[in-house]
């Protein structure tokens, strides 16, 4: 009877440890990527981009504020960024034209993945042997906050069998990353914090930089989780 119980008990216990497993290697997705030789075979990308990375700015939230005075002064701290970041959002795209994130993204991300899989990165999609399909559903900057701007992104990536059409491999991606600063004329941004008088003087050429940022951490966002799956699957 005592061996019947601890029998059972080591059964339940393997099953656990395997649902533990199994979840580990899904990373919020499916995970096949341990019935699959990569070496030495093509890969090519579908990028599914939104419009245009966004310029969120908002209003200042002065709910908690309890002293009058003060929550006045941030609501028109609010206000005045808001009317100066709609003018910023039209250099942002003069930006955006000038600077092909699709593309850098696109291309950073299909070299990533292929190093960590072991394919070869090709552009022809119909003759692939795998694909991956990243759907950016948002991407931009975030200066709501008082203290600093932040890139972000969100968007489900999807490795596939491009003969069978299997879903090998899914993860969706939400990011957040602290920009590193792209006002470099003299001490325009000492703190970080971007006010509504420095984001005023932010250039086409600071959103260029800023932009050229949010494709290097969008690629970084999506190759690293391949990179924790794949992890997952060899070991």
């Amino acid at each position: 009877m005592v061996f019947g119980v601890m029998e059972r008990f080591g059964v339940a216990r393997r099953v656990a440890a395997a649902a533990i497993v199994a979840v580990a290697a899904g990373g919020g997705g499916h995970n096949h990527l341990r019935d699959y030789d990569f070496a030495s075979r093509s890969m090519a990308l579908v990028y599914v981009a939104p419009p245009r990375p966004e310029l969120v700015t908002g209003w200042y939230d002065v709910s908690a504020v309890d002293d009058p005075v003060s929550a006045v002064v941030a609501a028109g701290s609010g206000v005045a960024k808001e009317v100066v970041g709609r003018k910023a959002r039209s250099r942002l795209d003069s930006a955006t034209s000038l600077v092909n994130v699709d593309s850098l993204m696109s291309n950073r991300t299909l070299e990533r993945a292929s190093r960590f899989l072991g394919t070869r990165p090709v552009q022809d999609r119909g003759n692939a042997d795998f694909l991956l399909e990243v759907d950016m559903h948002s991407s931009g900057i975030d200066i709501r906050g008082s203290r600093a701007a932040y890139l972000f992104m969100s968007a489900t990536a999807v490795l596939l069998d491009a003969r069978s059409g299997r879903e090998i491999w899914s993860f969706d991606i939400d990011g957040r990353n602290r920009l590193t600063p792209f006002l470099y004329g003299g001490n325009r941004w000492p703190t970080g914090a971007v006010t509504a008088g420095v984001l005023n003087t932010v250039t086409v050429a600071d959103f260029q930089r800023a932009l050229e940022q949010l494709a290097d951490f969008s690629s970084g966002e999506i190759t690293d989780r391949l990179r924790e799956a794949l992890r997952d699957a060899r070991n």
